[in-house]
């Protein structure tokens, strides 16, 4: 059970870490700053695992897919938010960061008084999603990594194993009868032994999954 939970930890961990991550300008405003509401934007994205806040605004596609170059990210999402008397306008922009082509657009009008944060959020997550889904995880990373998450699994039941050796030794060493110190002597004898393997063979095992993963 313990191992099989490790194995799923791991494989979870390994899918989400998989995800590409994309740079967000904070967009430009244009027209009645009072009105545009430029902070809707930042807070849509919030709680967003993929966006990583730029923290200032792009000034158009190009420098947000410069930036996003800079970083390391292979598309960026930049954008204008427009004040005006009937309301604010967003247009958010999803770039390519090599070939600063535009893969995707959003265009949405906000009426006065409502809540922008929800609409510029599902804006947000529909430019995510229209990205093409990446390779999974290379099976020689799964397989190292379940390899280090076995002998996670291994050291945790070893420690555990290893408590109770103590518990066993208290109450060998607490005895008032032979009987009783025999019996928990033995108990403690088996479960050293027990844990020493596992502890052993746990440690081996993390140290083998993380060198096959990063090692080759």
């Amino acid at each position: 059970m313990a191992l099989s939970g490790a194995l799923t930890l791991t494989l979870a961990l390994l899918a989400s870490a998989g995800e590409d991550r994309l740079l967000l300008c904070r967009p430009k405003v244009i027209g009645d700053p009072a009105l545009a509401r430029a902070e809707a934007v930042a807070q849509g994205a919030k709680g967003s695992r993929r966006l990583l806040d730029y923290g200032v605004a792009c000034e158009d596609v190009a420098e947000s897919a410069r930036a996003a170059r800079r970083a390391g990210l292979a598309n960026a999402v930049s954008g204008t938010e427009e004040g005006r008397v009937d309301g604010s306008r967003y247009v958010l922009v999803l770039a390519d960061a090599e070939t600063e082509a535009v893969r995707a657009q959003r265009t949405l009008a906000v009426p006065p008084g409502a809540d922008p944060v929800r609409p510029v959020r599902d804006a947000l997550g529909q430019l995510v999603a229209s990205l093409p889904r990446g390779p999974g995880p290379k099976p020689a990373h799964v397989a190292a990594w379940a390899v280090a998450g076995a002998g996670i699994a291994a050291l945790a039941a070893g420690t555990a194993i290893a408590l109770r050796a103590r518990d066993a030794a208290d109450r060998a060493n607490a005895a008032a009868e032979a009987a009783a110190y025999t019996s928990a002597r033995a108990e403690w004898s088996d479960r050293r032994r027990t844990s020493g393997v596992l502890l052993g063979v746990g440690g081996a095992a993390v140290a083998a999954g993380l060198t096959w993963r990063f090692a080759f």
